[in-house]
């Protein structure tokens, strides 16, 4: 009679692992931020079509065009969630808040929309200029500037708080943090405008392109406008770093048209490159992406937390742009990685 060797013992912790029924893990709810800010966006498209107006209505038309069809607006969204999940954590925060609701500091809605010129100066509008500015048809008056009131000095207290930083009770964007978004989506309208008139697209959002509906001479003409007023609106928020972040972007975009029009045509343009997968292409194409896309993303979403008041050091200055950045290379290589070399 042959025995049978007992089974390998079996630690108890394992075996009640395989005996015990699993439990299914609760999964919070999902919260889509395009509702959970609708309210705001709302409130930013309505005010954006105010700094697209110009004296002449054909103009006007161009740039509001893509505008009556409007995307997700995912840019405006990214600065507007990084403004709410910050403000009140950086070092200035106080006292940015205290100039968006003191006059005469800059920071409120009604003094970023005022006019950068008066009604009398030739024909310009911006954003709330009068319909009936001056004309050449009159000799112009020489008249002395306005005496500018000086601005109020903020409370000593707000220049140094001591107390805890948290995350404001308020989640609400700054109206500075709120032209941010809309200077972004201008900026990105005004790259879609001249990309249609590059790539010779028929279509974009299922009607026809700008080109295709006011031809190519017009629809650059129309993107650098949108440019010219983005940069004026960018002058108002008061911000030298802003400024440096989003002008850089304007630089970031060329590069990368440029740097794909190369890969797809070649060092003179007279040569198709054939697709490949290699590591310096696939190096190449996230270059390319980074400068095109996800530039703006990471430098706008890194500029709504300056304009919340993050100083230089700050950790949630580096965190914004390293989630902008990849988020924006992610948002273009998931849909295209097929075409690494070519787009």
């Amino acid at each position: 009679m042959v025995s049978q060797s007992p089974p390998p013992p079996t630690s108890q912790p394992f075996q009640d692992a395989l005996t015990t029924p699993r439990k299914t893990a609760v999964v919070p709810p999902h919260t889509d931020p395009f509702k959970l800010l609708a309210p705001q966006i709302a409130q930013l498209r309505e005010s954006l079509m105010n700094l697209l107006g110009s004296s002449h209505p054909g103009l006007t038309e161009i740039a509001r065009y893509y505008f009556l069809h409007p995307s997700k607006q995912l840019r405006p969204l990214i600065v507007l969630l990084w403004s709410q999940a910050t403000n009140g954590l950086g070092h200035d925060w106080r006292l940015k808040s205290w100039a968006a609701e003191r006059e005469g500091v800059g920071g409120r809605a009604d003094e970023l929309d005022r006019p950068l010129t008066r009604p009398d100066v030739l024909n310009d509008w911006n954003p709330n200029m009068p319909d009936h500015t001056a004309s050449f048809e009159s000799v112009f008056a020489l008249r002395s500037s306005r005496q500018t009131s000086i601005p109020p000095i903020p409370p000593p207290e707000l220049l140094s708080p001591l107390e805890p930083r948290q995350v404001a009770s308020s989640l609400s964007a700054l109206p500075t943090q709120m032209r941010l978004a809309q200077i972004v989506e201008m900026i990105h309208v005004a790259t879609l405008l001249h990309d249609d008139v590059i790539d010779e697209s028929p279509l974009r959002r299922g009607a026809a392109s700008a080109p295709a509906a006011f031809g190519n001479k017009f629809s650059i003409l129309g993107g650098d406008f949108l440019l010219g007023r983005a940069s004026a609106a960018l002058s108002r928020l008061d911000s030298m770093e802003v400024v440096e972040l989003i002008s850089s972007v304007i630089a970031n975009l060329v590069e990368g048209e440029i740097l794909q029009m190369k890969a797809i045509h070649g060092r003179d343009e007279s040569e198709q490159v054939r697709p490949t997968l290699g590591k310096e292409n696939w190096n190449i194409y996230l270059q390319k992406t980074y400068l095109k896309t996800a530039s703006l993303m990471a430098k706008g979403a890194r500029a709504a937390v300056v304009l919340g008041g993050c100083r230089e050091g700050e950790i949630w200055k580096e965190v914004a742009y390293a989630y902008g950045r990849n988020l924006g290379i992610a948002f273009q290589v998931s849909p295209r990685a097929p075409r690494l070399s070519v787009d």
